[in-house]
Order: structure tokens, then C-alpha cells, then sequence
């Protein structure tokens, strides 16, 4: 039963972003991007660091795999500028990346390789 109320949580929220058709996580896939993202950051995340999000973009990246701009790149660690990008868009475009990278993590560094040993479970 534990085993299913994460899998199936993950199928209704990735469910629009599941819909397009160039993206195509594999559990495996999603497992190593739950792994990253609960080392990076929350979703909404703009600490100053020049990171943002739940992936932590840099806004040069964030941009270079078709990421719309948002007010939080201009303005980073002000409180009153969340990255306000939906979940399923950060996880699309951190994808995107992932594929960029040759299929690997290499762009989250010590995190990445951390997590490219991640397995559904």
C-alpha cells in the first residue's frame, strides 16, 4: 500500500505534463527527480543564491531550455518574487536538461551522481 499512494500521487500531478508528447519520464526517471529536488530547494524557491526553484536553475539555464522569464530572475532573493513556475514545468524542463547532459544528472553535480542512483521503490 505505501508503494502505491506515492506512485499514484505522482500520476495525477504529472498527468498534464505526462500528456505532452515529447516527454516521457520513466519511473526511474521521476524517482532520480524526486531524489534532486528534495536536495535543492522548494518549488517556489528564490534565496539569492542565483538559483531558483526546486531544481535550483541558474536563470542563464532556465532560459536555454525554452523556460519563459518570470519576475524571480529579475530579482533574485527578494521574498516578494517566488519562482512561480508550476511543479510540472520545473520537472519538464529539468528533463529537457537531463537530456541536454547526455541522460545524466551531471548539471546538479555531487547531487546529481548522488541521485542517479535513485530507484523506484
Amino acid at each position: 500500500m505505501r508503494r502505491v499512494v506515492p506512485a499514484a500521487l505522482a500520476a495525477v500531478l504529472l498527468a498534464p505534463v505526462l500528456a505532452h508528447a515529447a516527454w516521457e519520464p520513466t519511473p526511474i526517471w521521476l524517482a532520480q527527480a524526486r531524489c534532486v529536488h528534495v536536495h535543492e530547494a522548494p518549488w517556489e524557491a528564490n534565496t539569492g543564491n542565483g538559483y531558483f526553484g526546486g531544481f535550483q536553475f541558474s536563470a542563464e539555464t532556465w532560459k536555454r531550455m525554452g523556460g519563459a522569464h518570470v519576475a524571480a530572475l529579475a530579482h533574485p532573493g527578494d521574498p516578494a518574487f517566488p519562482f512561480a513556475v508550476p511543479m510540472q514545468e520545473q520537472l519538464h524542463r529539468a528533463w529537457l536538461l537531463w537530456r541536454h547532459d547526455g541522460g545524466s544528472w551531471r548539471s546538479w553535480g555531487a547531487v546529481g551522481v548522488t541521485c542517479s542512483r535513485a530507484a523506484p521503490r
